[in-house]
């Protein structure tokens, strides 16, 4: 009896912290929940409960206390946002009704554009504030999908090589590689604002919130797969250097770290890192007016920055827009989906199944062991 009351506590356990695993993480989420069950969810306060990054803060916590500090640099594990000098605060704080689900959210419109012929990029003009916002990692993802052929060729080598592991066990991808979106709150009202918004892995979308009295003179998207915005006044202009054009042009970008906010110790770099560092300065501040590592604003993994002070009030608090009806404006791969808009037959997962089939001719049981696609 006592074995079996162990048992079932321990089976209650694993099920617990795999729902709240899901719960956690919005990419899977998506792919699990339905959009009703997210929405009770949230409504019943459980995504606060298991610390999903829009929840509620309990009674006593700070900021600090959901910052964490690891090898690849801050990650906001909790509703709080990165303000100046790498200083958490709490997401409430800064931007009023934010929502870290946007999972289902369709934009009402979306333009292409296209990365900057050349190196040269507009400068902002004199006394204008420079926003520079960093991130790797996003935890919101979005409906939208952009891939080449690279990106399915890879998914093909996977499948194929599941399939000759588990046989017709082996699952599709869910999806070709999403959009990240990356809130960004301004409150900088002193002055017009010129955001620089860099993206340091994937695809990205910068998502703007902005407070009453904001001015944006211009926005610039550097690195990252593909890049955009959404909720901008469609007048502000936007100019993109993708990761392939800054290779191209030379610009490497590189950061010395900075004094950790938790343990307040700063890492020694080594010469290489250093030499990085100074010339991504140069070309910077030769190019905006200021130094990238003084500059930079954003945790290594986040949901949100702040441009601007703190709001002291309600009213100076930046306000929410969400991406459901959203203008936004993004690069592109040869391939974009907004998920549930795909024909059938027409979306990654068909593609990657298709070329895989074609590669067995006609015949996945024929695929065979080694061998690479």
């Amino acid at each position: 009896m006592v074995r079996s009351l162990v048992s079932f506590v321990m089976l209650l356990g694993i099920v617990l912290g795999a729902v709240a695993y899901v719960i956690r993480n919005p990419d899977l989420r998506d792919q699990i929940l339905p959009a009703s069950a997210t929405g009770f969810l949230r409504e019943k306060g459980a995504l606060a409960a298991l610390g999903a990054p829009d929840g509620d803060v309990l009674i006593g916590a700070t900021p600090q206390d959901f910052l964490i500090e690891t090898s690849g640099g801050l990650v906001a594990d909790g509703p709080i946002a990165a303000a100046g000098g790498s200083k958490p605060v709490f997401i409430k704080d800064v931007l009023s009704g934010h929502s870290a689900d946007p999972g289902s959210d369709i934009p009402a419109e979306i333009t292409t554009i296209r990365p900057i012929l050349g190196c040269q990029l507009t400068r902002p003009l004199g006394g204008t504030v420079i926003g520079h916002v960093t991130s790797t990692s996003s935890p919101l993802t979005l409906a939208l999908t952009t891939y080449s052929d690279a990106d399915l060729a890879a998914a093909v080598q996977d499948y194929v090589d599941a399939y000759r592991k588990f046989g017709a066990g082996a699952r599709l991808p869910a999806s070709g590689p999403r959009y990240q979106s990356h809130d960004v709150a301004v409150t900088e009202t002193a002055a017009p604002v010129y955001l620089v918004l860099e993206n340091l892995a994937g695809n990205r979308i910068w998502n703007i919130h902005l407070a009453d009295g904001v001015q944006i003179e211009r926005v610039v998207l550097l690195g990252g797969n593909q890049s955009g915005v959404a909720n901008l006044d469609p007048v502000v202009p936007v100019e993109v250097i993708l990761a392939e054009g800054l290779a191209e042009c030379g610009i490497d970008p590189a950061y010395v770290p900075g004094p950790s906010p938790i343990s307040g110790v700063q890492p020694t770099p080594d010469a290489a890192t250093r030499s990085r560092a100074d010339a991504y300065d140069i070309w910077f501040r030769d190019t905006f007016d200021v130094l990238a590592g003084e500059s930079r604003l954003g945790f290594a993994e986040g949901a949100v920055t702040l441009v601007g002070p703190v709001p002291s009030g309600s009213e100076s608090k930046a306000v929410y827009a969400s991406i459901k009806g959203a203008r936004v404006r993004t690069t592109q791969g040869p391939f974009f989906e907004i998920r549930g808009q795909v024909a059938a037959g027409q979306d990654f997962a068909a593609r990657v199944l298709m070329i895989a089939t074609g590669f067995a001719f006609g015949d996945l049981d024929r695929l065979l062991q080694g061998g690479t696609f």
